[in-house]
């Protein structure tokens, strides 16, 4: 799939009851109250570095990469995570499992990192470019696409075993790439590029964005509504299958990094300063949800309709609970 702390848990509070008034008692009851009705939870990650990426291959089996070649690794839905040894110090930007067992990461001067086993053992793959790749998705577990700087888009049809450059005719850095079969797909990215394909990715064309923001993210709920983030509250739509875009921007400033639907009514978008956006009414409304951190938000993905994970700065990791 393309992103529940501990707080401080009530023994904190249960400690004070002995030392503080009734009248202050009742206070941190009802911020404990408060804490524990929250549906955002930050989880102990155990690292500092800056997180990308997240994706998960069941609702219980995830992974998370970032900054010096991290890779953490969940089996309990995101309560807890155990870091994986990558081989890398490069900055890895996304990742993909096609299957419980076959996961693919990449990241800065052309890293592809390859799991047979779940996360067990990550070895590189050779991606015939060095450019900072930021992207990756498959289908299955044969057919992926990588999109990175430069208007870079690798293309596989045998699992990995070899990747191909497509053309794409820009030079625009690609964020996100996305297929929604072996035939149609979109890249976007800087400048409010936005680039689609009928073949497979073999031939890409340019599409009129009416922007020249920065687009992160790509997103489609179902076979005609899609969505595209970027920078600056950069909201773009499609009602057409992705034959034009129309601009939904929000007034909301912050850069909105990373987005997930769970149908076409119920959607997220993250971003800068903790931004969390839900919308339950198909985009016409954005509202806050929780209290977030304040941390910078890279990524996101949601299990289900009820839980959804989000990453960013600081080794920041944000359960998101649908009540």
């Amino acid at each position: 799939m393309k992103g529940r702390g501990k707080g401080m848990g009530k023994g904190w509070w249960l400690r004070a009851l002995g030392v503080v008034t009734l009248a202050g008692a009742a206070g941190l009851l009802s911020a404990a109250l408060l804490w524990a009705a929250d549906p955002l939870h930050v989880v102990k990650s155990g690292t500092t570095h800056t997180l990308y990426g997240v994706a998960f291959a069941s609702p219980s089996a995830g992974w998370v990469v970032g900054g010096g070649g991290t890779i953490l690794a969940t089996v309990d839905g995101g309560e807890t995570w155990k870091a994986q040894k990558s081989g890398s110090q490069e900055s890895l930007y996304d990742i993909a499992f096609p299957t419980p067992k076959m996961g693919w990461a990449v990241g800065a001067n052309g890293t592809i990192l390859m799991t047979a086993d779940g996360g067990a053992r990550w070895t590189p793959r050779k991606s015939g470019t060095a450019v900072d790749l930021f992207d990756v998705m498959f289908l299955d577990a044969a057919h992926g696409w990588i999109a990175g700087a430069e208007g870079t888009i690798l293309s596989t049809d045998d699992g990995g075993k070899t990747w191909q450059d497509q053309p794409t005719g820009s030079r625009a850095n690609l964020y996100s790439v996305l297929f929604m079969n072996d035939k149609v797909g979109w890249a976007v990215g800087a400048l409010g590029t936005v680039l689609a394909s009928k073949d497979g990715g073999r031939t890409w064309a340019a599409q009129e964005s009416r922007t020249h923001s920065t687009l992160f993210d790509i997103a489609f709920p179902d076979q005609t509504v899609g969505w595209i983030a970027g920078n600056g509250g950069a909201l773009l739509q499609t009602l057409d299958g992705g034959a034009t875009w129309e601009d939904r921007s929000l007034s909301h400033p912050a850069d909105l990094t990373g987005m997930a639907f769970t149908d076409f009514k119920n959607g997220w978008v993250v971003g800068d300063r903790g931004t969390i956006l839900r919308t339950t009414d198909g985009g016409l409304n954005w509202a806050p949800y929780g209290r977030s951190p304040r941390t910078t938000l890279y990524g996101t993905v949601f299990l289900n309709a009820k839980q959804g994970i989000a990453v960013g700065d600081k080794g920041t990791i944000v359960q998101i609970v649908i009540p």
